[in-house]
């Protein structure tokens, strides 16, 4: 019996597969220390090495289309979960958009965070032409820490000066939140295959 003909769709998720795994276990790393209270992987990334993919536990993702610069063009907004990608300060967030290389699914990393906490916030201000994403704080959640595109730097961080007083007001439409589910029904498994 032949294999289902892959659809566009599924084109699509298998794309953005690849690029999370190439950002996770093959890209260059992002820019961070230690955390002495994440998991060994998550100790290891921060300190300049990448694990194989099968060495790491099981990791689910979650993601979201968005045109976060006005270009008529969706980028990809994902956050990965699993204990890889998650440590003290939050869970792993990429964000990609088209152009990268074929070895990273034709996405290019945008942001490679390491504090994502649920939910996530689409802005409706701007910064640089590209929408701000809203977060609660990793370690209050009372307050919440905006992500700016950074022109110096290429991608997303953090808004620099202090977290902002919770409720956020105005402006913000949900983007990415992670329910309250047991992790195998979390989102989409990302395995180590293509």
């Amino acid at each position: 019996m032949a294999a289902p003909a892959a659809g566009p769709r599924n084109a699509a998720r298998l794309r953005l597969e690849r690029a999370i795994r190439s950002r996770l276990f093959q890209g260059p790393l992002a820019p961070g220390r230690p955390d002495p209270d994440s998991t060994e992987w998550q100790q290891a990334r921060a300190q300049g090495h990448r694990p194989r993919c099968g060495d790491v536990g099981p990791l689910r993702y979650l993601n979201r289309a968005v045109d976060l610069d006005g270009d008529g063009r969706d980028e990809q907004v994902v956050a990965v979960l699993g204990s890889y990608a998650c440590g003290s300060r939050g869970c792993t967030l990429l964000v990609f958009r088209q152009g990268g290389s074929a070895e990273a699914g034709g996405l290019e990393p945008l942001a490679e965070l390491d504090l994502f906490q649920s939910p996530l916030w689409l802005s409706s201000r701007r910064e640089a032409g590209w929408r701000e994403l809203v977060m609660p704080a990793p370690m209050d959640q009372s307050q919440l820490v905006r992500l700016v595109w950074q022109p110096q730097h290429g991608g997303y961080g953090p808004a620099p000066g202090p977290a902002q007083p919770s409720p956020a007001g105005s402006g913000l439409t949900p983007l990415l939140e992670v329910e309250a589910l047991p992790f195998e029904q979390l989102g989409r498994p990302l395995t180590c295959e293509p």
